[in-house]
This record gives structure tokens, C-alpha cells and sequence, in this order.
């Protein structure tokens, strides 16, 4: 099992599963619930003591699994559980000795040599499964380190900002690293922090030796106009096709004498178009957001609304050490072209494209190939350094 920082609190909801309740029910009758759904996740017979990631665990597995315990139990497994606790046996005592929710600010994602960390961010809320495929190809021999963004209530004046959770990190990384060279990563959004973290690293007089940037988007709130008006064009034209294409499933329905499935589907509130002219102190924000999800546990959503907060709080400077920006072939349908919206901000840049699109980028064998490309630069930055 592997262990990060700080302890673990399970965390419970009274009023969010929509089925049956095992809050009081025999440790027993847990285990064989959890069981039953990593078992319907995986497609797969389980050992309680089988490894979950080497049969096959990726993060929307992970996902299914968290959220159907969750349904049927009110108990919120940590989204990193599986990197603690690697098989259902463990996940069991975790839950027994209420350690099934970690707030822990590092995780250990991969073993390796302690004298030379790489320290990572990933996207969404704290997910790291997302980068499992490309952490575990990468041609690396240091310990892997994934840093989780701490959580915090929701304050309308006291938002937590890039610059309080890089303060955090600092306190984080120096338990493992206490001078540098640093090397730094991050995915998604996590590719921002990263860079803030090198920026404050520097300012204490400390040196980076490698910051990559892996498809890094900027919020509607800080690109510009043009910008901003070329990405609204493409998702009213994205919405309306996918419109045309409900209706006509919905109409084939109706002539088949089947119920509409649209009737019962969430809302977001409002339109995307309105996001660029909201506060993220607004109560509501997250939901004009397009990667607003529901149905998910109250610590899991939470988490993914302080970081949409968080992006759209932030506002880029111009950064002048060196960074590897790696960009998608494909993009993402719903933030501009990242290299459009970083190239002012960045001075001393390597642009890297790599195959697939934002999601894709770190899966088979795209992570593959982008493990390669990264594990290179780290290797010519070491000799460098």
C-alpha cells in the first residue's frame, strides 16, 4: 500500500444516495458490496487481495466505482484511494478505520529514486488515474509524486486562489526535496499550478530543472476578445449538431412508440456564453461551466468546482524560464487552442504536439509515445543542469 501525507477522514452523506444504505450494516456486507461493484466496473471475477490497477483500473472505472459505493452505502471513497489501497481488502480497512477519504497533499504514483523527484498536478479534481498510462511508460528512474489541490469550503470572499495552493505545495515538496533542482509537471489545468510553483520555487532562489505543460487551457475570463468570440462560434455550431442529433433520435423514438429520454436529463444553468461575464464568487458559477458534471459524491463535486473557481480567478504573467508546452493535434471542443492563448505568456518555450485530442493525448498508445517525448527532455535536462 502506498501512503502520502496527512491522515484520512471518511466522509459521509445523509442525503445524496439515491439507493439502498449500508451506513449500519456488518463490515461484512460492505466488503461484499464493494466487491460486487468493482466486480460490474472491471467486467471481471476479483480477489478481495487482487492488485486493481493491473487488471485493467482506469479513471472511468475508478469514477463508476466511487460513485455506485457511494450511492449505495453514503460513504465517499477518496478519488486516490486506489493508489493507497490497491485492493478491495485494503479499500475494506481503509473504510473500518475510517481512512476511506484522504485529504493528503502528496501521493506516491510510482517508485523510484527519492534523491530526484518528479513532483505532478493532475486535471479535473485531482484525478490522478488520468495520467496513470503516461506516468507508468515514462522513461524516468525518480519517485513520481502526484500533489493534490487542497480542498476548502465554499466562501464567496475567501476563494482559495492558484497563488494560496502553490503555498501549500512548497510546504509539500520540501518533506521529499529540500533544495533543488526541481522538476515540475502538470495536466489540464494542473500544467497552471505547476507553472506558478516554478515561478515561487525561483523567486525563493531555487532552480528548475524541468516544467512541462501538458495541454494547459486558459479560462473565458482571460483570452482575448477574438479569442473568445472564434471559441463561441465553434461551440453554438458543436451544440446546435449535437441538438439536431437528440432531436432526431427523440423522433425516431416517438414513431417507435417509445418514451423521449430527454425529458428526465440535468440542465446546466444558463449558457456557456454567459461564463465570460460571471464572478466565480457567484454561487452558481460552476453550472454555466461546460465541465460542470453531476451525480458525482458532495467531496468529489466540491473539488471540481473549487478548481473551475480557481481557473477562473487566475490570470496569467508573463513566465521567462524554460518550459515544454505540449499541445493536443486535436484540441479540446471547448477551450481555445492552447498555444494560442500561452504564446505571450511564455518566453523560453518548447511547443510540442502530440497525438489525439486533450483526453485522448494520455491514453494507449498516445501516452506511450508522449511518455517518450517527455522522458527525453528530462533526461537532456539533467545533463544540462
Amino acid at each position: 500500500m502506498q501512503t502520502g501525507d496527512g491522515a484520512g477522514t471518511e466522509r459521509r452523506s445523509g442525503d445524496a444516495s439515491p439507493g439502498e444504505r449500508l451506513d449500519a450494516a456488518p463490515d461484512d456486507q460492505v466488503v461484499a458490496r464493494l466487491l460486487d461493484i468493482a466486480e460490474k466496473a472491471l467486467k471481471t471475477r476479483l480477489d478481495p487481495q487482487q492488485d486493481l490497477l493491473d487488471v485493467g483500473l482506469g479513471v472511468n472505472r475508478a469514477l463508476r466505482i466511487i460513485r455506485e459505493f457511494w450511492r449505495a452505502t453514503g460513504i465517499e471513497l477518496d478519488v486516490n484511494i486506489f493508489y493507497r489501497c490497491r485492493n478491495v481488502a485494503e479499500i475494506a480497512d481503509a473504510i473500518r478505520t475510517e481512512r476511506a477519504y484522504s485529504d493528503e497533499k502528496r501521493v506516491l504514483l510510482r517508485e523510484g529514486d527519492h534523491e530526484r523527484p518528479l513532483f505532478c498536478y493532475a486535471g479535473g479534481a485531482n484525478c490522478f488515474l488520468e495520467m496513470r498510462e503516461l506516468i507508468s511508460a515514462l522513461p524516468f528512474n525518480g519517485a513520481i509524486h502526484g500533489l493534490a489541490v487542497k480542498a476548502h469550503p465554499f466562501q464567496p470572499h475567501a476563494l482559495p486562489t492558484v497563488e494560496s495552493e502553490v503555498q501549500d505545495a512548497l510546504c509539500a515538496i520540501r518533506r521529499v526535496q529540500k533544495r533543488g533542482p526541481y522538476r515540475l509537471m502538470g495536466y489540464s489545468f494542473g500544467g497552471v499550478i505547476a507553472l506558478e510553483l516554478a515561478r515561487a520555487l525561483e523567486a525563493e532562489g531555487e532552480k528548475i530543472e524541468f516544467l512541462a505543460m501538458l495541454d494547459s487551457p486558459l479560462s473565458d475570463h482571460c483570452i482575448s476578445t477574438a479569442q473568445w468570440l472564434r471559441l463561441m462560434a465553434r461551440v453554438v455550431c458543436r451544440q446546435a449538431l449535437a441538438f439536431l442529433a437528440l432531436r432526431r433520435r427523440l423522433d425516431r423514438y416517438a414513431v417507435n412508440g417509445k418514451p423521449g429520454c430527454g425529458a428526465g436529463y440535468p440542465k446546466r444553468k444558463g449558457h456557456r456564453l454567459l461564463l465570460r461575464f460571471l464572478s466565480p464568487e457567484k454561487a452558481d458559477y460552476p453550472l454555466f461551466n461546460p465541465q460542470w458534471v453531476h451525480g458525482f459524491p458532495p467531496a468529489y463535486t466540491g473539488m471540481g468546482e473549487q478548481i473551475m473557481r480557481m481557473k477562473g480567478l487566475y490570470q496569467p504573467r508573463r513566465y521567462e524560464g524554460k518550459t515544454h508546452f505540449v499541445t493536443s493535434s486535436a484540441g479540446s471542443p471547448i477551450d481555445c487552442p492552447s498555444r494560442d492563448v500561452w504564446a505571450p505568456h511564455l518566453a523560453n518555450v518548447e511547443w510540442i504536439e502530440t497525438n489525439g485530442t486533450h483526453l485522448s493525448m494520455l491514453v494507449g498508445r498516445n501516452a506511450k509515445a508522449l511518455a517518450a517525448t517527455i522522458g527525453e527532455r528530462l533526461q537532456n535536462s539533467s545533463k544540462s543542469g
